[in-house]
């Protein structure tokens, strides 16, 4: 399996880029996935340092697997607000590009989908189409996360969505933890997002009562509350029967811990290796020589 930091968890840290190329080559991680927020500064800031870290990452073997970033999905369809997508979904591509990404991450949109408007989910539908085609005339796959308060808030919702929009290069990020949220099982929202799924998140939360920790509001702010976020053997997603069914289905699944709490680098650190103890880790890396 190919597991990957999110530069996101570093929110709130004094860290460079190269900086967390070498804690992801030393921990063993597969690469980044690179927050839009900081892939601007540094195509904004120090192009040439962008530059030269994406060299690194080739001659380490280390990749961003996703960018990822906001696009206003369902802004009102009036010429200016058309034109604010497409522009900021313009400038993602060029950062895919730049950081020679294969996938874009965005939310679709930020209305629940129970209280969605049909008109709501035609302009969600029309949208995602247009620019998943534009994408991928540069080689990028667009990906809609499963999330909370977007019109891909819930297994039925996700599946109506990709199936309307019906492009092959549209895909999920499937977030385990906000499925279990929905209240959808696992194991069967995990098979029937299998055939557009291109990536996965990860995360855990001690109980179901303690959500709300990772409302927006709260993630993004430095002094918001960190009680609740857990590592993944702690929570109540069970994180075992989660990656002994990618063990059995894909070998060589991509998912990114997606740490918010404090002190990333214990914690990434920390996870990735009591990941790679898992029993059924140990028996995939047996299968493959490794």
């Amino acid at each position: 399996m190919n597991i990957h930091l999110c530069s996101i968890s570093f929110r709130h840290e004094l860290v460079s880029f190269p900086e967390l190329l070498d804690f992801a080559a030393l921990n063993g991680f597969a690469g980044i996935e690179l927050w839009g927020a900081h892939a601007a500064a540094m195509a904004r800031r120090m192009p040439m340092q962008a530059a030269r870290a994406v060299l690194g990452m080739r001659r380490r073997g280390l990749k961003v697997v996703m960018i990822s970033g906001y696009v206003p999905l369902l802004a009102e369809a009036e010429e200016l607000y058309d034109a604010q997508v497409w522009r900021q979904w313009k400038d993602l591509i060029a950062l895919a590009r730049m950081f020679e990404s294969d996938k874009i991450r965005i939310f679709a949109g930020h209305k629940p989908s129970a209280q969605s408007r049909e008109e709501d989910w035609q302009l969600a539908v029309v949208r995602l189409r247009e620019m998943a085609g534009l994408a991928w005339k540069h080689g990028i796959r667009t990906v809609i996360e499963t999330h909370p308060g977007t019109l891909a808030d819930n297994l039925a919702s996700t599946l109506r969505l990709i199936r309307e929009v019906n492009h092959p290069m549209l895909g999920v990020n499937l977030d385990f933890l906000h499925l279990w949220e929905a209240g959808d099982d696992i194991a069967n929202a995990y098979q029937r997002l299998s055939p557009w799924t291109m990536h996965y998140h990860c995360k855990n939360v001690r109980s179901r009562r303690e959500l709300a920790v990772f409302s927006p509001g709260n993630v993004y702010a430095p002094g918001g509350t960190r009680e609740g976020m857990v590592p993944l053997a702690e929570g109540a997603v069970d994180y075992e029967a989660v990656f002994s069914l990618l063990r059995d289905e894909e070998p060589l699944a991509s998912f990114s811990l997606e740490w918010f709490g404090s002190d990333p680098y214990r914690y990434l650190s920390e996870e990735i290796a009591w990941i790679k103890a898992r029993p059924c880790m140990l028996e995939l890396n047996a299968a493959s020589g490794r």
